[in-house]
């Protein structure tokens, strides 16, 4: 599959376009007219709304709409990729305001504060069950770095059923299977996303996923992108069906677990912090979300809320 390379990555994401008034905005997309906009400043005035709030309750505008020209307005930048296009359930992406975006971007500045003495950035993220929304929040965290200019790798190291690389319609692409077993350069597996972001797939299916992980592959793999990329975020298979997830955190040295409410149980999770410390994994902390399955809601795969519960977590030590 062709990929395209980032052109004028450098002016684009030090020189973003800048929009005025989102009147403007939504006069030049077509999405209202010349009179409508006058009809909401006239409501903004008299109910003393916010231009979005006054397009609203006319009922111009919806919200995705609204939220798609805030983004543009305040530099979260196009909706368009350099390579692929970015899935419906990738919500951080579509819709930057809303309150999941919001405690995503909370995460991230998290992370940013537990590795500032540190020149980069590595993190597996693991769960202990399937479907616990590990892959979702991988690909929206390392959407979030990236949009504060940390130069970011994604990796799906999960070797045995990761498809990453359907959250942005990349088809089936050589990733991180192929490069550990030397088949190609990791150069060649990068495929740029977004400018400061790329993407490493798993790649071919391996029927042998545990010994192409096994050390100190991982450990190289971050040595040859130290002077790429300044953050790095790993997806893992499942922690409690197979041993990869704990093969790939002892190598990158932070986890950050996974949790889904009414999902996951508490022994499972204490189960798999006790295996990833038993790693000499540091644990920095928990994400635990409310997700709704594909059976419960017309959009499937879709984290609803997610609250990092970090804060405390950062301030000690994890172990047991």
């Amino acid at each position: 599959m062709a990929m395209s390379e980032p052109e004028n990555v450098e002016q684009t994401a030090a020189s973003p376009v800048k929009i005025g008034r989102l009147g403007d905005l939504f006069l030049q997309k077509g999405l209202l007219t010349s009179e409508q906009v006058e009809q909401i400043a006239t409501e903004q005035r008299q109910k003393k709304l916010r231009f979005g709030d006054a397009a609203l309750s006319l009922g111009f505008l919806t919200q995705v709409e609204i939220d798609s020209a805030l983004g543009e307005q305040f530099g979260f930048g196009s909706k368009e990729l350099i390579n692929g296009s970015a899935d419906e359930k990738l919500r951080f992406f579509h819709f930057p305001f809303s309150k999941e975006s919001e405690e995503i971007r909370r995460l991230r500045s998290e992370l940013l504060l537990k590795f500032s003495l540190q020149d980069r950035i590595h993190v597996a993220l693991v769960s202990a069950s399937p479907n616990e929304g590990k892959s979702y929040m991988a690909a929206s965290l390392a959407i979030a770095l990236s949009q504060v200019g940390r130069r970011t790798l994604l990796v799906d190291a999960d070797l045995r059923s990761g498809d990453l690389h359907s959250l942005f319609a990349l088809g089936a692409p050589d990733g991180l299977s192929s490069v550990l077993a030397g088949r190609i350069a990791l150069k060649e597996a990068l495929i740029p996303l977004m400018p400061n972001l790329h993407i490493l797939p798993a790649g071919p299916r391996a029927p042998n996923p545990l010994e192409i992980l096994r050390v100190p592959r991982i450990r190289e793999l971050l040595d040859a992108c130290h002077e790429q990329f300044d953050a790095v975020i790993f997806d893992t298979y499942t922690s409690s069906l197979a041993s990869d997830a704990q093969m790939v955190a002892h190598q990158v040295g932070y986890v950050l677990l996974m949790a889904q409410k009414d999902t996951t149980l508490l022994s499972d999770l204490r189960q798999t912090k006790s295996d990833m410390q038993a790693a000499g994994v540091q644990v920095i902390g928990t994400v635990f979300n409310q997700f709704k399955s594909a059976k419960n809601q017309s959009t499937p795969g879709l984290i609803e809320r997610v609250i990092a519960v970090l804060g405390r977590v950062f301030q000690r030590r994890t172990t047991r």
